[in-house]
């Protein structure tokens, strides 16, 4: 659950679309795309904690972390971007929280490199893999809330799809200039994307990949985009977020994710605060 994705400084020139975590580093590009002066593209770096205290998530090069996970990918002149926050509740019937939210982001980061989706319709990316899950002979049983982004590098619009209290913020200048929409049916309650074992579906909650809220927005060179699961959200407010990223030195991947890594670090400090006020307090 304490987990932070945070898509970095959009710069003028495309680099390599690259994720990178504590102790693996990967690299991946199109080239089949050639860039023209003056589109933009993403310096890229996450971090993440599982929720338990006593423990470290095995799955980072996988793009998981605890109950979340994450992608990266590239087509063509799009970059897109997602995080998903697996319902730990399911723990409770023996059934691994980060099983369908690992599932649900690989098959967005495969249906983004086979082309198959519209990039000013993130809710397409979402919905095609969840029914490509709901659809598999290998049924997964779980819950999750998910989030993507896709930056179309030419015209420079972010398009967003987020169903449930995953999100992102877009930072200008040191505020806070477009944010996704928490998405609550009451208290620890999000919306969410569910594949529940056969026979119960009438007893679980499960709101559809269409009821995810969407929105577009103009965005500028310099800009810094930051994704995250509840884990962040509900333990830092924004305001100390936006302090932290103003810190950031330059915009080199090293000095990103050290931001990033202060910003996991602090919320999952604060997490186990007692004295800290959050929605859990």
């Amino acid at each position: 659950m304490q987990s932070v994705l945070m898509y970095g400084r959009i710069l003028t020139r495309a680099l390599a679309n690259s994720v990178f975590s504590y102790s693996t580093c990967t690299t991946s590009s199109d080239a089949k795309y050639a860039w023209a002066k003056g589109d933009l593209g993403l310096q890229t770096v996450t971090c993440g904690f599982p929720k338990e205290r006593n423990r470290f998530s095995i799955g980072l090069g996988r793009g998981q972390f605890g109950d979340d996970a994450c992608f990266a990918a590239k087509y063509k002149s799009f970059d897109v971007l997602g995080v998903a926050d697996g319902v730990g509740g399911w723990r409770t019937y023996g059934v691994d929280p980060s099983l369908f939210s690992t599932a649900l982001m690989r098959n967005c980061e495969r249906v983004v490199h086979s082309g198959r989706f519209k990039p000013n319709s993130p809710a397409s990316i979402i919905a095609s893999s969840y029914y490509e899950l709901l659809e598999n002979k290998k049924h997964i049983i779980g819950s999750s809330t998910a989030c993507v982004l896709v930056l179309n590098c030419v015209e420079r619009i972010l398009y967003s799809a987020n169903l449930g209290d995953s999100g992102f913020l877009v930072v200008r200048r040191g505020q806070v200039v477009h944010r996704s929409q928490e998405q609550q049916h009451y208290f620890n309650t999000p919306f969410q994307l569910c594949l529940p074992p056969p026979g119960v579906s009438q007893f679980v909650l499960s709101d559809s990949p269409e009821s995810a809220e969407t929105s577009s927005f103009p965005v500028q060179e310099g800009d810094l985009i930051l994704m995250a699961t509840d884990g962040l959200f509900d333990n830092l407010p924004e305001n100390m977020i936006v302090n932290e990223l103003a810190q950031l030195r330059d915009t080199s991947l090293d000095s990103i994710q050290q931001t990033v890594n202060s910003l996991a670090l602090q919320a999952r400090r604060l997490a186990f605060d007692e004295a800290h006020l959050s929605p859990f307090s």
